[in-house]
């Protein structure tokens, strides 16, 4: 149930880059915003950046559903949890690794409780990133998620 929505937003948070590039966090990337093993990747086309980034959504979003099976029924909550997946990893937010500073699943666990507020202002946390070994807030991410909690506050569909 990836949303018109959802597609348009990541497409322009991520931005199209037809060659390879390291992402802010320093991952070899290309399209739009999909990790690739090395610099080496050949150069893909738009369709293939648009192919790789439906891919790629579908299996954040089947990650987003295995950790809140309920969104299923609320588009845009499931939209912001979609695009999180898709930036830090469905594992980053399972709660299992004690290492993880940003979060303990707090986000997770507000959804499933249905506490819109509180998932929200856990989201809005999410908005660093490793740079050369450090953590970073970046104002782009800050946007995104003040976007994607904002998303959580309001549900609706989409």
């Amino acid at each position: 149930m990836i949303t018109a929505e959802l597609l348009r937003f990541v497409k322009h948070e991520e931005g199209l880059v037809l060659v390879p590039y390291l992402c802010p966090a320093g991952y070899p990337t290309i399209g739009y915003g999909h990790r690739i093993p090395s610099l080496a990747h050949p150069p893909i086309t738009e369709s293939d950046a648009e192919q790789l980034l439906f891919i790629d959504l579908g299996i954040a979003e089947r990650g987003a559903l295995t950790l809140v099976p309920t969104l299923l029924q609320e588009p845009r909550r499931l939209a912001a949890l979609t695009d999180l997946v898709f930036n830090v990893g469905r594992d980053a937010l399972d709660g299992v690794d004690p290492s993880d500073l940003n979060d303990d699943a707090g986000v997770v666990k507000c959804l499933r409780a249905g506490d819109w507020i509180g998932a929200a202002a856990r989201f809005r946390k999410w908005d660093h990133a490793k740079v050369n070994g450090q953590l970073v807030e970046l104002p782009s991410l800050k946007r995104r998620r003040e976007i994607g909690a904002e998303w959580i506050e309001q549900g609706g569909g989409i």
